[in-house]
């Protein structure tokens, strides 16, 4: 770390001594370094192949003697866990996911997708948001706590994660289930541009289809088309329900929404379409129910649909993101990693909710104050020139080596 950061450093008059010693451990160049190395080893899902960026996960950890292991459901889908602390209390941890998307536009990148290239104080590079700037800063604050000799009194463990980006069944779910990752308190690492996220809502897909009649398209009048009936379900869905949910508030939440994200009618140009089908993304509030967000979709498609003879349709649910996250404020674990974040900015911290999904649903029903938390402006996620900027990256790392040893306690010290 250079001279003036330290001195910034060592001016925060919230921080302990032996807080200022582990924040003297968090170098910028070394935290670059690292998330450069995790983008550049590739980990593109399909087919998530995350074994040689589990291994220099790994490598990292144990380069300063860290205890680190890989474990696999699926043998591509690798995750690698390490381990910090004396055993003794609760469990904290440091989750990110080390899968990333493809890159689906590469002519519009200004830079090299898996260059890591380090332009006016940003990386850029898939993942590098998305989630591997988590990953890393999770990491270097395990590594800074580990110089610093802070002997914590439980366990940190910081995991970096495969199959996120393919819902997490040979990731997160399964690590869960077979009892590797089964923590006290967690911060699941994502893009919230170092805001401290207390919860997302939930993921409900649903599959709409409306039902007409066939005829020779010479002779539409002897047919039903299903998609001038779509058509009208499509309107009535924008003009009717897409603002009612667009009102629906939460004190931490965006609101509640609706995509069609897929349309699907048809056969042939000179045939009266008897099925047309969208699908649709539809982000749900605690308070909301799978089954009550089907109903509420198919009473809006029915009432456009009434009166037209032999039309019909069906909504079914064919998809839903595990339960809604959401921990109370009020929480000490909240009450930490906001008071960390205080003492570092100098100012207080403001609690939001997290935009998209996360691995944090397969807690959300353990009863563990949950916190999504990491660099990166989430737009750029799953977009060309994704990146995070230095500064996020260094002080994600601060924040959540603070929030480990605040979390946790000291042993012995």
């Amino acid at each position: 770390m250079d001279k003036e950061a330290t001195e910034d450093i060592m001016a925060l008059k919230d921080l302990s001594q032996l807080e200022k010693k582990v924040l003297s451990h968090i170098d910028e160049a070394e935290a670059i370094a690292f998330l450069q190395d995790l983008i550049r080893t590739k980990s593109i899902s399909p087919p998530g192949d995350c074994r040689e960026v589990a291994q220099v996960y790994a490598d990292k950890l144990r380069a300063d003697g860290i205890r680190a292991e890989i474990l696999a459901l699926e043998e591509i889908r690798t995750s690698a866990l390490g381990y910090l602390g004396n055993g003794n209390g609760p469990t904290v941890a440091l989750h990110a996911h080390i899968d990333t998307m493809p890159i689906q536009e590469p002519d519009q990148w200004n830079y090299e997708p898996f260059g890591g290239e380090v332009v006016d104080g940003r990386i850029y590079g898939r993942g590098s948001g998305d989630c591997k700037g988590s990953a890393a800063a999770q990491v270097i604050a395990a590594l800074a706590l580990k110089r610093a000799n802070v002997e914590l009194d439980g366990t940190l463990i910081v995991a970096g994660v495969a199959d996120e980006e393919r819902h997490g069944e040979a990731g997160t779910e399964w690590l869960r289930e077979a009892g590797h990752l089964v923590p006290d308190m967690i911060v699941v690492g994502e893009q919230t541009e170092n805001k401290i996220c207390i919860g997302e809502r939930g993921i409900c897909w649903l599959e709409l289809t409306v039902k007409g009649e066939g005829a020779h398209g010479a002779m539409p009048w002897n047919g039903v088309s299903a998609i001038t009936g779509m058509a009208r379900v499509i309107d009535a869905l924008q003009k009717e329900l897409m603002p009612r949910l667009a009102s629906k508030k939460h004190p931490y939440l965006p609101p509640s929404s609706l995509n069609i994200g897929t349309i699907e009618g048809g056969e042939q140009t000179n045939i009266v379409p008897s099925s047309c089908t969208i699908r649709i993304d539809r982000r749900i509030h605690p308070d909301e129910s799978y089954e009550g967000v089907r109903k509420q979709i198919e009473d809006v498609a029915q009432a456009a649909l009434a009166g037209i003879a032999g039309i019909s349709c069906e909504v079914r649910v064919f998809h839903t993101g595990g339960a809604r996250v959401y921990t109370d404020p009020d929480a000490g674990f909240v009450k930490t990693m906001a008071g960390a974040a205080r003492d570092l900015r100098g100012k207080d911290v403001k609690l939001t909710g997290y935009m998209q999904g996360s691995d944090a649903r397969f807690y959300a029903e353990d009863g563990i104050p949950i916190v999504i938390f990491g660099p990166g402006d989430p737009k750029y996620g799953h977009a060309p020139n994704e990146h995070i900027t230095v500064a996020e990256l260094v002080e994600a790392a601060q924040i959540c080596a603070l929030t480990a040893m605040r979390a946790l306690g000291l042993g012995g010290q």
